[in-house]
């Protein structure tokens, strides 16, 4: 298992300059993510490992794309959901009716919970409530806070929730499905159907190779991964859910590991266009 110690004492020290300068207000808007463009969908998120469900260092930090790709590589990001993190302590009910007004006008769904969880039943509600406010947009949620699953059985027909599952978890998945949830084993080593999670396996993999061959020519690690990053792009490409979305792949099913079941298989494609008009 990776240890985070590091990365958990810059998460909290983010968190706590993050409290002093709010001092328990509501005091700022938090942060809109729009630059998910698997997904073309407005990003909500707060921090890994911090508001996740305790077995997260066990089960899935390891492989956490949101800790791996985001908060430990790049400080902004860490800030950025550090303080998404403080404000909806302060106010969920704010933070959430935020982010769907913020949809409703920019015509695109909202990814929740892109990086992070809930925390607690409160900031449950708080979302629900956003949702019933504005019908007309749609969220997806992936969560592994199986103890708060009761508390969203009743969610509105614009939250569509997924259990996120992992190996060896056969008794909150049970749980979810009584519960009547849809469950998504979520696997990013390429061993899954999905062409997104299978041709990110091989960029990584390459990338990861040429990381090593530069690595060991005497280059810096930062200018390395940058290097690697910029190469592997060339050789290697990622189908994201947009293709997915565009060519009507089939693994777009519920409980899959798609947005492109909210809306119709060409979702993707109408959202990019009403984004393009909005922006314009």
């Amino acid at each position: 298992m990776k240890d985070f110690t590091k990365l958990i004492e810059l998460m909290q020290r983010d968190v706590a300059a993050f409290e002093a300068k709010y001092q328990g207000r509501f005091a700022e808007a938090p942060h809109v993510g729009l630059g998910n463009h698997k997904t073309l969908c407005v990003n909500e998120a707060t921090l890994p490992i911090i508001t996740c469900h305790p077995s997260c260092l066990e089960k899935c930090a390891g492989t956490c794309y949101v800790i791996n790709i985001c908060t430990k590589l790049r400080p902004n990001c860490r800030k950025v959901e550090a303080k998404n993190t403080v404000l909806r302590r302060i106010d969920p009910n704010a933070y959430y009716e935020h982010f769907y007004k913020e949809a409703g006008r920019l015509h695109l769904p909202i990814r929740l919970s892109d990086g992070g969880d809930f925390e607690n039943a409160e900031q449950v509600e708080a979302c629900k409530a956003a949702a019933r406010h504005h019908p007309t947009v749609h969220a997806i949620l992936y969560t592994k806070r199986i103890e708060l699953l009761p508390a969203l059985v009743d969610h509105p027909a614009n939250l569509h929730v997924r259990y996120s599952a992992w190996t060896g978890d056969e008794a909150g998945e049970a749980e979810a499905r009584r519960l009547g949830f849809d469950v998504t084993h979520v696997v990013w080593d390429g061993s899954g159907n999905c062409p997104y999670q299978k041709s990110f396996a091989r960029f990584l993999a390459r990338k990861h190779e040429i990381v090593r061959a530069l690595r060991a020519q005497g280059g810096d690690a930062k200018t390395a991964n940058k290097r690697a990053e910029r190469e592997a792009e060339k050789e290697i490409t990622v189908w994201h859910c947009r293709n997915c979305a565009e060519h009507g792949c089939g693994c777009c099913g519920a409980g899959d590991i798609r947005f492109n079941v909210v809306g119709g298989d060409d979702w993707a494609l109408k959202a990019a266009k009403k984004a393009t008009e909005v922006s314009a």
